[in-house]
């Protein structure tokens, strides 16, 4: 059991395989299923495949067989439920020239992240399970994946802009996406995570001449207390009474 049987994994179409998987494909071949780990361990020291975590594994970009998996793939495999967010999902939709590095993803607080996962390759940023919302399904190839839509990614931003390059960068995928925000639903998704990011919000949207009445939802909210335009920088910098906001990056 070796290239012969990877040659006939990639013909049926995988390109990521759990050993189940494996060992189903050994049987149609009339192999021994019992094999299959074995097989795994000399052909993953081979470097025909990579294991990507406890009885998964992928096609080494290298091996030959087939089209290698895209990187997005890989993190669903990963780690299940996740969606692609921050920094990654903000290039996917063209609100960043800036590609990283790293792929970032959202997942379920409660969800298990195996430990040997590079957090330099793949960043699982773990959120509340009822913040799990304002993804969507796209084609990469042949595969669908979740990724979060514009107007959750440019939210993730706010919250975190660690994870998305800076602020700065995140200022600017807010101009660069302009007009196509779909004001209505931005507002509705502030609204259901957190009274920072819809006054943060509030204050984004004023600057990008979004009327004012409909904003009355973000503006009307009750808070207590300034919260800063960039969470990620000190305190400093003027108070924006309307928006409860202290304007701490240098744009006013």
């Amino acid at each position: 059991m070796g290239l012969q049987f990877l040659r006939y994994l990639a013909a049926s179409g995988f390109k990521i395989f759990t050993v189940r998987q494996a060992q189903e494909a050994a049987r149609e071949q009339g192999q021994n299923p019992n094999y299959v780990v074995e097989a795994l361990y000399h052909l993953q020291r081979g470097n025909w495949v990579i294991r990507l975590k406890r009885g998964v594994y992928a096609f080494n970009s290298e091996s030959g067989f087939g089209e290698p998996p895209h990187e997005f793939e890989i993190a669903m495999a990963l780690v299940t439920p996740c969606a692609i967010s921050h920094w990654t999902a903000m290039h996917y939709h063209h609100l960043t020239q800036q590609a990283p590095n790293t792929i970032f993803a959202i997942v379920p607080s409660s969800t298990s992240i195996p430990r040997s996962i590079s957090k330099k390759k793949y960043h699982f940023i773990k959120i509340k399970k009822e913040h799990y919302f304002g993804t969507e399904k796209v084609w990469i190839g042949q595969s669908q994946i979740q990724i979060t839509d514009p107007e959750r990614t440019l939210l993730d931003g706010l919250m975190k802009p660690q994870y998305c390059g800076d602020f700065q960068e995140v200022l600017h995928a807010f101009n660069m996406y302009g007009h196509q925000i779909n004001i209505k639903r931005i507002i509705a998704y502030a609204l259901k995570l957190d009274r920072s990011i819809a006054k943060r919000l509030g204050w984004i949207l004023e600057k990008l001449g979004i009327e004012e009445l409909l904003l009355s939802d973000l503006l009307s909210l009750p808070i207590k207390g300034y919260r800063k335009l960039d969470p990620s920088a000190p305190l400093h910098g003027p108070y924006n009474k309307k928006w409860m906001i202290q304007e701490n990056t240098g744009v006013g």
